[in-house]
């Protein structure tokens, strides 16, 4: 009875010291290159993702924004990431559906390398909302 009980008590401090170690580790996110340019149109800019998943803020350079909003056509050279408050004001009143077209797009790696990315386009406005959402 002495040696089960002496057993039982080992095998439960291994246990007890096995849990603590875990306690309070903390995962760090590895950064990779660009793997994707994204469209945020909550914040209008775009952002790159690396392939861990983290977002890049700084990743994109410049590039050319070019759009039609009832008949007239737009085009705006961008430096950094952000779209000019003029633009902003333009995208934020579309009702009906447009497309925005980004061009000559300039991504920086985390080696500091400049790339060019592949021009693509995103469909912006309420009537691309609601077919989303079908």
């Amino acid at each position: 009875m002495k040696k089960i009980f002496s057993i039982t008590f080992v095998i439960l401090t291994f246990w007890a010291t096995a849990q603590e170690e875990n306690h309070g580790t903390i995962k760090v996110q590895k950064k990779g290159n660009v793997y994707a340019v994204l469209f945020d149109n909550v914040n209008n800019r775009l952002i790159g993702k690396d392939n861990y998943g983290n977002i890049l803020d700084s990743a994109v350079v410049s590039f050319n924004l070019m759009l039609t909003i009832q008949g007239i056509a737009y085009e705006e050279k961008i430096v950094g990431t952000t779209l000019s408050k003029t633009m902003q004001n333009r995208i934020t009143r579309i009702d009906k559906g447009t497309t925005l077209f980004f061009t000559e797009i300039k991504v920086k790696e985390k080696n500091g390398k400049t790339i060019d990315w592949p021009k693509f386009n995103v469909k912006i406005g309420s009537s691309f909302e609601t077919e989303e959402q079908n």
